[in-house]
């Protein structure tokens, strides 16, 4: 049975679909002494296990599995079954496949989700805020990014993240978008705030995902985003944009770049230095709020189950009813 979606995946089905690689193991020896491999499988309804059980010919294996490299568009071919409470698709060189999929198996709009707010309306508030910072050299500072057109382009356009929240076309304005409401309702609830400085901060603080990651077509990480990572990459664009400026503050600069650097709250969660301004905790906070909301509402929006709860990581078991 052809599929088109992961969603249409049922236990015992025998399915073939054109399915994008999102994770992948390394090859490993089983039990009966045979080479299989597992990677997990994607489209913009979900993601599925994948298993290939092989032969006991490891260079066989390792010729299918070479070229399945993260990002790819594969054909795969297999039955549906449960194991440990996860669907996986099963395949063996005796009944299934996976292989590089042709370039007439690719749909894009099977595999790039698009947000379901208005990017326009969107922008235009970010362009308002923008309007209403009274600190001349962080306005210039936003300015100069919004008069980049190739900046605006990909800022309205790429993803949140690659995974888990905003993953979808739009998704980095739309968790800018969101950001500034609360970023907004902080500074309303503490007037003594900075608040151009939480407000420029909210709209810079992850314009590195403009290098980190790229569409061509799925959302694939770049190098540069691999080696360096968002934050580095998003304080290096804020530097290179300040640099221009005649007469920037050095302790306004400071400040602004240790909300970017400290905007994942916590060195565990890749923060490279912890919020030491309350200017600095409410763009983390206000990030955490975002994307972690973001999760749950997905979680339960896109769930087709009739229980009362789904699964999803990373946030765990989520009450759907």
């Amino acid at each position: 049975m052809l599929i088109k979606e992961i969603k249409e995946c049922m236990d015992g089905l025998e399915v073939s679909a054109c399915l994008s690689i999102k994770e992948r193991k390394p090859i490993l020896q089983n039990r009966s002494s045979k080479f299989q491999f597992t990677a997990v499988l994607s489209d913009r309804t979900g993601d599925i296990d994948f298993v290939y059980f092989g032969g006991f010919d490891r260079e066989q294996v390792r010729e299918i599995y070479a070229p399945l490299v993260i990002g790819a568009y594969v054909f795969v071919s297999g039955t549906v079954g449960t194991y440990q409470e996860n669907r996986q698709i099963k395949a063996s060189g005796m009944q299934g496949e996976i292989r590089l999929a042709h370039d007439d198996e690719v749909n894009l709009d099977q595999f790039i989700v698009k947000t379901n707010q208005n990017v326009d309306v969107m922008f235009d508030y970010v362009v308002t805020l923008i309007d209403s910072i009274g600190d001349n050299h962080l306005k210039t500072l936003l300015n100069l990014f919004i008069a980049d057109t190739e900046f605006v382009k990909k800022f309205r356009t790429l993803p949140g993240a690659r995974f888990y929240h905003h993953s979808c076309e739009g998704g980095l304005l739309e968790h800018v978008w969101e950001m500034l409401q609360y970023c907004e309702k902080a500074v309303e609830i503490h007037p003594s705030l900075n608040r151009d400085l939480v407000i420029s901060g909210a709209i810079l603080h992850d314009i590195g995902k403009i290098k980190e990651n790229e569409v061509s077509p799925s959302v694939k990480e770049t190098r540069e985003g691999m080696l360096l990572g968002h934050i580095f990459l998003g304080a290096e664009m804020v530097k290179e944009k300040i640099s221009q400026i005649h007469d920037f503050p050095p302790l306004l600069e400071t400040k602004l770049l240790h909300i970017i650097l400290s905007h994942h709250e916590k060195k565990e969660y890749g923060s490279m230095i912890e919020p030491k301004t309350p200017e600095a905790i409410t763009v983390a906070l206000a990030d955490m709020i975002g994307s972690r909301v973001t999760q749950y509402i997905r979680a339960k929006k896109d769930s087709e189950t009739t229980d009362f709860q789904v699964y999803r990581k990373p946030i765990g078991r989520v009450f759907i009813e």
